[in-house]
């Protein structure tokens, strides 16, 4: 009975997660929407959560879009292969510098957004998934993707960043500002899980990540 109980739990929890960030409700953005977002052929089978898999789907998009440094770009590629079964492997432009390429504020500015919402649904992923995950589940898979998002956005940000100053554009500009505040939020997210982790490593005599 108790294990029925526990397997039923799971089930519930994982609908609730899967409702809540595919649910226009929840989500930031409509991903189906994005044409980005269109080669992520995600095969459902896989034993990757919401977690690994928002994480990769933004890995993703920052090297295609080369929002990421030209060095990180094979490293975040390769993981987001590792996550999503099917994802297309098209070749990266390892020469294509973001900043000086893109074409128009008006451009830029939409990258940013676009950026936002990837950054905002790995965040909601996570906020979600620790909320109802069991005392028991082992959170390190999940922690080592959302600290290798939060590089990325970090490096998105520097990219953004110099990307508006070679347009003459002010630092203060309304959605780098509210980027910077995703990016923010999604480091909250990412330290209560570290914070899960190194408690639950304490408790049982691990060593914790970091």
């Amino acid at each position: 009975m108790r294990l029925y109980m526990r397997k039923s739990h799971i089930t519930l929890r994982a609908m609730a997660i899967s409702a809540c960030l595919l649910g226009s409700a929840c989500a930031t953005v409509d991903m189906s929407d994005m044409a980005s977002a269109k080669s992520l052929n995600v095969d459902n089978t896989t034993d990757v959560n919401v977690v690994e898999r928002a994480a990769a789907k933004l890995y993703s998009v920052f090297t295609n879009r080369g929002f990421v440094a030209k060095d990180s770009r094979n490293k975040m590629r390769s993981a987001a292969l590792t996550l999503l079964k099917g994802l297309e492997n098209k070749p990266l432009n390892e020469d294509v510098d973001y900043a000086h390429s893109v074409s128009t504020l008006d451009a830029l500015e939409a990258d940013i957004d676009l950026a936002r919402g990837y950054v905002d649904q790995t965040r909601q992923a996570a906020e979600i998934y620790l909320a109802m995950a069991p005392g028991e589940t082992s959170l390190r898979k999940e922690l080592v993707s959302l600290e290798k998002s939060l590089i990325a956005s970090h490096e998105a940000q520097e990219t953004f960043s110099k990307a508006l100053s070679l347009k003459n554009q002010p630092a203060d500009n309304a959605e780098f500002l509210q980027f910077s505040a995703s990016v923010d939020f999604l480091r909250q997210a990412t330290d209560a899980f570290g914070d899960r982790v190194r408690s639950d490593a304490m408790e049982s005599g691990e060593d914790a990540i970091g």
